[in-house]
């Protein structure tokens, strides 16, 4: 089933456009905590990375792009790990903005 007919089922179940809203919200609510939880996780990974190279993500992952670090598994492992936080942050944000 496609979240549109899954929406739709929705809208038609609820005839209370304002139950649905507060469904809907809650349920944002908890993916947003959820990502939340998964953010500090990555922070978390991504702060030992950068006191053990002493660099911050930013610089690694531009030195990491131009081929200015090599090919060791730290480098693949904290560039992935940087481009996944930065998909989690843009996510957050899209859901803060309807909350």
């Amino acid at each position: 089933m496609s979240a549109i007919a899954v929406f739709e089922a929705l809208r038609d179940a609820y005839h209370d456009d304002g139950a649905l809203e507060q469904t809907l919200g809650k349920l944002l609510q908890f993916k947003l905590e959820d990502e939340h939880r998964r953010l500090a996780e990555y922070e978390r990974d991504l702060r030992a990375f950068e006191e053990q190279y002493e660099m911050s993500s930013a610089e690694m992952n531009e030195k990491f792009e131009s081929g200015e670090l090599g090919d060791a598994m730290d480098f693949f492992e904290w560039s992935g790990m940087y481009v996944l936080r930065q998909y989690v942050l843009e996510r957050i944000a899209r859901i803060e903005t309807v909350l």
